[in-house]
């Protein structure tokens, strides 16, 4: 019965290994999301240049000599496109644009570059010491920063959601038009 007792002790204490790579997980995983919307507002802010730069550019070339109007079709998609890529440039903003939001909430995680790069040095060691105390401490902290990340990265996830919509909107309403005029 002795043995019994003790693997239910066990279960009720942190197990450092598991602990360990749960944060490693958690880590990797947001580092990997937070990767990936950057790549998306990249991979978007990229084809809405391209494709605004396109319809700009045949305007001007075609106009030499004579005043060419851009059609509404090539109008909705340039101003979508261009709607677009301001929501991807936002979203490829440095989090710390975001931070008013959620420095009202009194967060000062010390392991966040932003929060730490205006202490001095001997107070950066301090906060480390005091974070240092008690393994709960490391943990806390970690909880901490990877909770506001988390939130960083779903900002920008609507972000992104925002920017390949209107794109999407853009297009369809240009092609809609254009089966209208057409017919």
């Amino acid at each position: 019965m002795a043995k019994v007792d003790l693997r239910k002790g066990k279960r009720l204490k942190y197990d450092a290994r598991s602990v360990q790579t749960l944060f490693k997980t958690l880590s990797r995983n947001h580092y990997n999301l937070l990767k990936m919307v950057d790549n998306k507002a990249r991979i978007v802010l990229t084809v809405n240049s391209i494709i605004t730069s396109l319809l700009l550019g045949i305007r001007f070339i075609d106009a030499g000599t004579r005043v060419v109007n851009i059609n509404t079709g090539t109008k909705i998609l340039v101003i979508s496109s261009m709607l677009s890529m301001i929501f991807a440039l936002i979203c490829m903003l440095p989090h710390r644009y975001f931070g008013k939001k959620y420095r009202k909430s009194g967060y000062k995680g010390t392991l966040y570059a932003e929060n730490f790069s205006s202490l001095s040095l001997n107070e950066f060691k301090q906060e480390f010491e005091r974070i240092m105390v008690s393994g709960q401490n490391v943990y806390d902290e970690m909880i901490i920063d990877l909770y506001f990340l988390g939130k960083i990265i779903s900002m920008k996830q609507k972000l992104v959601t925002i920017s390949v919509g209107m794109f999407l909107l853009g297009l369809i309403a240009t092609i809609i038009y254009t089966l209208i005029t057409a017919i």
